[in-house]
Parts: structure tokens; C-alpha cells; sequence
């Protein structure tokens, strides 16, 4: 079965456009392009999911490079507009990931809410890392394992404990209906994995959490609700919602120092 095959198929032409795009723009430097995240592991939701992927270059990308790729992202845009700002994409150079757990290097990134730019990627892109090594689908090159090294879960989940803990700090008081769901359900699932060591969708660690947590049930069913069609952030703009999202995640992040202090 080819690649392309064995990734969701809702998401296999933009993925095709990309992958032709980047070979066209840096065939030379093109190590491997690799497909993670839902889109990869059949939990891809057609009207919400991003695109997840990481391109391995030769070197560090270069100003002449980054000129190039960030005109090519332009383009895509625009012949591909339904998929604006659902795009997450590093380019990295394959020595750079390969010693990503000790030492930063420069990236080229294009994510949801962000231009492309260029910025220098330390440990904490272990969130990323560490789940494509174990579930990416290779769209060019190599296999995934043969260009990340191997992350020890507890390394990992280190992670996941400080990336939650900024959570709180990073709520904006007009914070969108769309971030207020990420920022939810991402708190569910890193809160149970590193209760229970397992990596969830986000639709299903709001279910376990609102199991777990009953008062909060409105909170996290609104943060569900809106990655059902047709989900907009117009349909939720009552300052209420903001404030009782913002301390459902302080109040998480709560249980995270807690559970570490036990």
C-alpha cells in the first residue's frame, strides 16, 4: 500500500498539494517528509483537524530557503483556501532533530493562528517529536524512526506537565470559541495521560473528563460542541464562556501541581 493511501482520506489532497509544493520548492534539501497527528492515525475530523507534518532538510533553513518556502505557503493559500490556518508544518534540519533533546535549532514554521516564520525550537517541541516518532506516516524519504531519535516517555510527559502548567497564563480575556476548545480539551488529554500514560483524541479525553469531573461538564461539552458543523466563533461570543473556560484550565493546572506533589 502506497503512503498516501494509509492516511485519511479527508485530508489526502492537501496533503498531496503540500508534498508536491515542498519537492518542487526544496528538492535538494529534502530529506523527508513525514504526515503525524490525527490525519495519521485515523482520528481526523474533516471540518476542525489541522494538518500535522514535519519536513527534514539537508541544513538549516536559510534566509534564500525561508524566502522561497514562506512564497510557496502563499501560493498554497491561495489555490487551497479552505485549508487556511490548518496547516502545522516544522521544517527542520535532520541534525537539529537529531539531537532535539539536548539542544535547540532554528525552524521554519507555518501553524494555525501564526505566519510562517522562523524561530529557534528547543525541548519543548518534544510534544511534537515524540507522537510522530511513534505514529508518522512517511510521505517522502526515510522512515520516521531513522530521523528522530528515540524520547523516553517520562521525557515526553515532562513535556506535557510544563506546556499545561503555562496554560492559564496564556488566556486571552476575548480568547475565540475555537481557542477556548483547544485549550479545554488539550488540558484533558495531557491531564490524562500523565495520570494514565495514554494519549487520547481530544473528543474522547473530554468524555473521560467529564466523567471525572462533572462540574465542569458545561465547559468541556461547549468545547466539544463547537468541532461539530457548523462550528464558528461567532456563535459563542458571551464573556461568560471565556471566564468559566479560563478557570476550568486554572483550575486543572490546580490538579497538575497536586499530583505532582503526591
Amino acid at each position: 500500500m502506497r503512503a498516501l493511501d494509509t492516511i485519511d482520506p479527508a485530508a489526502r489532497s492537501i496533503v498531496t498539494a503540500i508534498r508536491d509544493a515542498i519537492v518542487e520548492t526544496a528538492s535538494d534539501e529534502l530529506v523527508g517528509l513525514f504526515v503525524y497527528g490525527s490525519a495519521a492515525t485515523g482520528d481526523f475530523e474533516p471540518n476542525v483537524s489541522d494538518i500535522d507534518l514535519i519536513a527534514v532538510l539537508q541544513r538549516v533553513p536559510d534566509d534564500q530557503l525561508v524566502a522561497r518556502l514562506r512564497a510557496m505557503h502563499d501560493r498554497l493559500v491561495l489555490a487551497t483556501p479552505a485549508w487556511q490556518d490548518r496547516i502545522d508544518l516544522d521544517y527542520i534540519s535532520a541534525q537539529g532533530l537529531a539531537g532535539c533533546r539536548s539542544h535547540s535549532t532554528t525552524v521554519a514554521r507555518i501553524s494555525p493562528g501564526e505566519p510562517f516564520h522562523v524561530l529557534e525550537a528547543g525541548r519543548e517541541f518534544i510534544l511534537d517529536w515524540h507522537p510522530a516518532r511513534q505514529h508518522a506516516i512517511t510521505i517522502v524519504g526515510p522512515r520516521i524512526d531513522s530521523v528522530i531519535p528515540e524520547i523516553p516517555e517520562a521525557e515526553y510527559l515532562d513535556e506535557v506537565r510544563r506546556y499545561l502548567a503555562r496554560f492559564p497564563d496564556r488566556f486571552d480575556d476575548d480568547a475565540s470559541a475555537g481557542s477556548r476548545s483547544y485549550a479545554v480539551l488539550t488540558m484533558c488529554r495531557g491531564l490524562y495521560a500523565l495520570r494514565h500514560g495514554e494519549r487520547l483524541t481530544k473528543r474522547a479525553a473530554g468524555l473521560r473528563a467529564r466523567a471525572a469531573f462533572p462540574r465542569w461538564a458545561r465547559v468541556i461539552d461547549r468545547a466539544t460542541g463547537w468541532r461539530d458543523p457548523p462550528a464558528s466563533d461567532e456563535d459563542d461570543d458571551d464573556p461568560a464562556h471565556v471566564h468559566e473556560a479560563r478557570s476550568f484550565v486554572t483550575e486543572m493546572a490546580r490538579l497538575l501541581d497536586l499530583d505532582r506533589a503526591e
